[in-house]
């Protein structure tokens, strides 16, 4: 067994560790709407180990994204001092934890995303790497409507209306996730075309 599959099965062994004790915590609370995004990310979990031989999502993609989901049950699990750690502000009166959670949840998937297409993409489109951050960035979006869709849902079928947030708080959440996308596409450039400064500390 090489290196890479012990991580990867130590990613998952972690992943079903917490999907298991927030699934009995959602039982005994009674909190059928993270029991359903529980079933949602268990469902995500299958369709990446059943394709991944074909999508070759590096390890650390793939420890976000489960650290990603452990972040987001955790949010609507875990209460301090009363509130509900998603409406806890990390920084008073600015960032919440759940527009933290937004802008980190795009921001991975931007990255899965260059790492999915990059070897697809036409050379002509590669060399303006604006054009690529575009098309990254809009897909990426794209991801965090369909979330919205699924917290839609989640209002339609548990009333859970005042947990979720009203237009102001939908609206936010797409910012927040257009802030995630845009910051990975920048990062994915001084990665690809490192500053000279960081060239002479590598060198």
């Amino acid at each position: 067994m090489t290196n890479s599959s012990i991580k990867n099965q130590l990613i998952l062994i972690f992943t079903f560790a917490y999907l298991a004790a927030f699934t009995i915590n959602g039982v005994w609370q009674a909190n059928f709407e993270f029991l359903y995004y529980t079933f949602l990310i268990v469902a995500l979990i299958y369709l990446i180990i059943r394709f991944n031989k074909f999508l070759h999502l590096a390890f650390f993609i793939l420890f976000n994204l489960s650290i990603l989901g452990f972040l987001n049950l955790l949010g609507g699990n875990l209460y301090l001092a009363g509130l509900r750690l998603y409406d806890f502000y990390l920084l008073p009166g600015l960032i919440r934890y759940d527009n933290f959670i937004h802008a980190y949840g795009t921001f991975i998937a931007t990255l899965a995303l260059y790492s999915l297409l990059f070897n697809f993409i036409n050379p002509e489109i590669k060399k303006r790497y604006w054009l690529f951050a575009v098309i990254l960035i809009l897909m990426a979006i794209g991801l965090g409507t369909i979330v919205e869709l699924v917290e839609f849902l989640a209002v339609i079928f548990f009333n859970v209306a005042g947990k979720v947030g009203d237009y102001y708080n939908n609206t936010l959440d797409l910012v927040f996730n257009t802030l995630g996308s845009i910051l990975a596409t920048i990062i994915i450039y001084f990665y690809r075309n490192p500053p000279n400064f960081f060239k002479k500390i590598n060198g």
